[in-house]
């Protein structure tokens, strides 16, 4: 009987070799319930300027860490499980070991998708942003100041699609576009008008945007109750859960 192929199984793959030229290690040698102390020469950032502390692929746990420090870092995980490292207890050690407080560290979960995984949902006009919607762009920028909107993260070259309702923005999706196989994809919504298919319709856009670029779109959010809907989203649309990280937040 042939066997039955994994969900991403290519996408998995591609992700497995990224991510172990970045690291220095190879993924694929990562055993589940493992968590592994590598020694790198250099912060690693995912996503970019955010340092990588620990990161999460299936099941195993890789931790990179000054090679100075490795002896320390091995003590201090020793006893812990995969899941714990992720847990306050896990994070106290890390507070306790390089100095991060506890409050300056995010716990993401990152998803991915390829053609062979993405499902287009268009049930909502989305369209790219352009100068002639400056004025939109801005009156969104001034009523939610802290929230994703079109003239987000500069540094990446960011491209802004979004849906406009009666004159006014109701969802903005924005891509990143790195120097690097993946380009992230972001997302907001007016409180006023989220449970809508707005989010999908216009993340569905952005991602379509991404792979006819030929690179892999990357979606990833905090992880706690307040994201299921966020999560619904990049799923219905093809995304696969590839990893967790905690990231060290720099810009506090």
């Amino acid at each position: 009987m042939d066997a039955i192929p994994v969900q991403g199984e290519s996408l998995r793959k591609t992700l497995d070799s990224f991510w172990s030229k970045e690291l220095g290690f190879p993924i694929r040698d990562l055993k589940t319930g493992e968590v592994k102390i590598i020694g790198v020469d250099q912060q690693i950032n995912i996503p970019p300027r955010w340092p990588l502390i620990a990161m999460k692929v299936d099941n195993g746990c890789v931790i990179p860490i000054e090679h100075r420090m490795i002896n320390n870092a091995e003590e201090a995980f020793q006893d812990l499980s995969v899941e714990e490292v992720f847990t306050d207890k896990g994070i106290k050690r890390i507070h306790k070991l390089i100095g991060i407080s506890p409050d300056r560290v995010a716990h993401w979960l990152h998803l991915y998708c390829d053609k062979d995984n993405f499902k287009p949902y268009r049930k909502h006009r989305a369209r790219r942003l352009t100068e002639s919607d400056r004025e939109i762009c801005e009156r969104w920028t001034s009523e939610y100041p802290r929230a994703i909107g079109p003239y987000s993260y500069q540094y990446a070259n960011p491209v802004p699609y979004g849906i406009i309702v009666d004159g006014e923005l109701v969802s903005v999706s924005l891509v990143l576009r790195y120097d690097l196989l993946l380009w992230e994809i972001g997302v907001e919504t007016r409180p006023d008008s989220r449970g809508r298919g707005y989010a999908k319709s216009v993340v569905s856009l952005a991602t379509e945007e991404v792979l006819a670029a030929g690179k892999i779109a990357w979606y990833y959010l905090d992880v706690n109750p307040t994201n299921i809907a966020s999560l619904k989203v990049a799923k219905a649309l093809g995304y696969i859960e590839y990893s967790e990280t905690l990231n060290y937040k720099t810009n506090l």
